[in-house]
């Protein structure tokens, strides 16, 4: 198991003050048993892959390029890591998935998962991306619209009758394990979002919720895809944060 991440991703930059460099450093110490890669910046050429001119030229004006492209080129560590048959999580800031092709919101700029999942093919054709965040990754979703090789899946964002209130912690961990049904996949990727917590927004999955998410995405690659899977920190913004995401790669390891 691979923690993919840089010091550089507690650089401060500006975006709302729930996103803060501790989001990154403080789950860091916590992680220091397992072996890290140091990332580099996605390059332009896969930046483009995803986004267009305009929508890069803004980021660029906003002087939040920098902090985004370290982001992807974790994204694209990760998934590099993945496909040579080590499971790794990208510890990296900001999130993305609410990042399109042309816009962005949500404390996003670009959309890692995405450029991360360009950037691997063809060599991981067919992906199943799994996005536990509590929002949906509507970003994700309108990139890959229409790609028949991209399986996205948002449980409790999908709950087959929107019931967000009557969600419990074992309907969800069913709708990550559904996630793999009806579809061969090469590699899974997931967009790790822990303010599904308890203790955060989504007041929902406890710590060791996370650790039985990991386990059944690390058992549903292992059963379709040679075990081939990767993370990426989206949101999560409780105190608890390194807690919930130790307890998930407990699982995901």
């Amino acid at each position: 198991m691979k923690i993919v991440y840089s010091r550089e991703m507690e650089k401060r930059y500006p975006t709302n003050p729930v996103e803060n460099p501790d989001r990154v450093s403080l789950p860091a110490e916590m992680l220091e048993e397992f072996e890290f890669i140091e990332p580099i910046p996605a390059d332009l050429e896969d930046i483009a892959r995803v986004h267009g001119p305009e929508h890069i030229g803004r980021v660029k004006a906003s002087g939040l390029y920098d902090a985004a492209a370290l982001a992807a080129g974790g994204a694209i560590c990760a998934a590099e890591q993945a496909v040579g048959g080590d499971p790794a999580f990208a510890l990296i800031r900001p999130p993305g998935h609410h990042a399109s092709s042309n816009r962005a919101w949500g404390m996003c700029f670009f959309n890692s998962m995405a450029i991360a999942v360009q950037k691997i093919r063809p060599k991981a054709k067919r992906v199943l991306i799994i996005d536990i965040d509590l929002h949906f990754g509507d970003g994700t979703v309108s990139i890959f619209r229409g790609d028949r090789n991209v399986k996205i899946v948002n449980p409790w964002s999908v709950d087959e009758n929107f019931e967000y209130l009557n969600m419990d912690q074992s309907r969800y961990l069913a709708q990550v394990k559904e996630a793999f049904l009806g579809f061969d996949c090469d590699i899974v990727g997931v967009s790790a979002g822990f303010d599904t917590y308890l203790e955060d927004w989504g007041g929902l999955l406890k710590r060791e919720d996370y650790r039985e998410i990991g386990k059944a995405i690390r058992e549903g690659a292992e059963e379709e895809c040679m075990g081939r899977r990767f993370a990426l920190l989206e949101g999560g913004y409780h105190p608890d944060l390194g807690w919930c995401i130790k307890s998930f790669i407990e699982g995901f390891r």
